[in-house]
């Protein structure tokens, strides 16, 4: 049986890095008492330098992720959804595990509330284990990116159909007409696939999945690949130029020109969740 992975802070000697979104007020006070039970436990602490402008706690470092990322032990984040899909790109490229705190609308990536900070003494005190979660790797051209969540390729005009070709390791598999598809992870398989009517897939699982939104056909089933299977999208079309937009994790990376394609396959990376909460995957 495979050894599960722990992470137990040790005070005096283990190191965090905070991200905050403090463009909601109602993020300070949470980040605030974050920091402050952290530095009570004296496991240093790290925060982005515009962090300064509004934590008012003594003992804080301030300092770009690069630069401290790589000596941290565990990253927190603190805001929605969005906030944790963003940072928590950081923690991935340094290979650190982290842990949502929710002070936004939705977290269903989050771990624990913002009322729930006491919890984090359980990290001291006697550990808690460590999910790792599947990541996609986007290539288009020599631009690469990650998603946690997913990747979705529409068309570069709202409104417009678009018509897509996609391959499985150069075969083709189907083409669309269709608003897009999203290629999805099973954890972004609760977010924009499963509105789009896709299947939702334990974050246990290794797998990529596909969903057209909104085809234009009777036909519009869900199609899940293997991990080790290479995913490539693009249009169908030969005329036009800024042809589809691609938008990871909620943000639009890349304009595919005409004859321009992504590939997308399951990444050697992964991004490591705290569970903290003893939640399980069904709970939630």
């Amino acid at each position: 049986m495979k050894k599960e992975e722990k992470i137990k802070l040790r005070k005096g000697k283990s190191k965090a890095f905070v991200f905050a979104n403090l463009t909601r007020e109602n993020v300070f006070p949470c980040a605030e008492k974050l920091v402050e039970l952290l530095l009570k436990n004296k496991i240093e602490t790290y925060m982005v330098p515009k962090a300064q402008e509004s934590i008012s706690v003594s003992g804080v470092n301030y300092s770009e992720p690069e630069n401290a990322l790589p000596d941290v032990d565990i990253v927190f984040i603190i805001g929605g959804d969005g906030t944790i899909l963003r940072a928590a790109k950081h923690a991935i490229k340094y290979d650190k595990p982290i842990i949502g705190i929710n002070a936004g609308r939705l977290g269903f990536l989050s771990d624990i509330e913002a009322e729930s900070l006491f919890e984090i003494e359980k990290l001291i005190k006697e550990g808690c284990p460590i999910e790792k979660r599947t990541v996609l790797e986007i290539e288009n051209g020599e631009k690469k990116t990650l998603a946690i969540n997913d990747v979705f390729v529409s068309k570069s005009i709202p409104g417009k159909i678009a018509e897509l070709f996609v391959e499985c390791n150069g075969h083709e598999v189907c083409r669309y007409r269709a608003d897009g598809i999203v290629l999805s992870t099973p954890d972004g398989s609760t977010a924009y696939s499963m509105s789009a009517g896709g299947p939702v897939l334990d974050t246990s699982l290794n797998a990529i999945i596909m969903t057209p939104v909104c085809p234009h056909s009777l036909i519009s089933c869900s199609v899940v690949f293997s991990p080790e299977k290479v995913i490539t999208v693009g249009s169908s079309l030969i005329t036009g130029e800024k042809e589809l937009d691609v938008v990871v994790d909620g943000e639009k990376v890349f304009e595919l020109n005409k004859n321009e394609k992504i590939t997308v396959k399951c990444s050697e990376k992964c991004v490591k969740f705290i569970n903290l909460s003893g939640r399980g995957f069904y709970e939630i």
